[in-house]
């Protein structure tokens, strides 16, 4: 019964992340999407046994074609395409962020702290990709990569810190049971 109940918590939390993500705002080659701000609080309120598994199946779900990627797009071409890296860095990302936040979790601090070293890693992966995409510079990379989106994750970090430090003795207390 409690494996039947940790597949429905991570299928409900896929759905979640599947239902969120796409919506986004076109800024050139890279959308702002709020698929990063559903990982955060994903990551820091379940903890990596949840939250890595919920967004495997987001990443595999986009990739056989359904619509959960940003613009509501899907379709395996979108991984192999120069937003991939960003998309396969949700999980390295989602690890930080549930180690961290699992570990220090009287810590509030480190829920901002966590997504901002979870959100690094991402911006690496996206960047690396992007690079061996297109051919690019490593500074052309970080024109269009990294810094049209700096300012818009402060304000998700912020906002998912605020509902995952609110969020989080719930969803322990809720996980605790299982």
């Amino acid at each position: 019964m409690k494996h039947i109940k940790n597949l429905t918590l991570r299928a409900i939390l896929s759905a979640v992340i599947c239902v969120i993500a796409p919506f986004a705002l076109p800024a050139g080659a890279i959308p702002i999407t709020l698929a990063s701000f559903i990982i955060f609080i994903v990551s820091a309120c379940t903890g990596a046994k949840y939250s890595i598994p919920a967004i495997s199946i987001y990443i595999l779900l986009g990739c056989f074609g359904l619509p959960v990627f940003s613009g509501f797009c899907g379709g395996f071409q979108i991984i192999t395409g120069v937003t991939g890296g960003y998309i396969i860095g949700y999980l390295p990302c989602a690890a930080v962020i549930s180690f961290l936040c699992k570990k220090y979790a009287d810590k509030n601090f480190v829920f901002p702290l966590s997504m901002l070293l979870g959100t690094c890693l991402c911006y690496v992966c996206g960047a690396t990709w992007y690079i061996a995409q297109t051919k690019s510079s490593v500074a052309a990379a970080l024109a269009v990569c990294i810094a049209p989106f700096i300012l818009g994750d402060i304000i998700k970090i912020s906002a998912a810190s605020v509902i995952s430090i609110t969020l989080r003795p719930r969803f322990t207390k809720i996980l605790n049971k299982y």
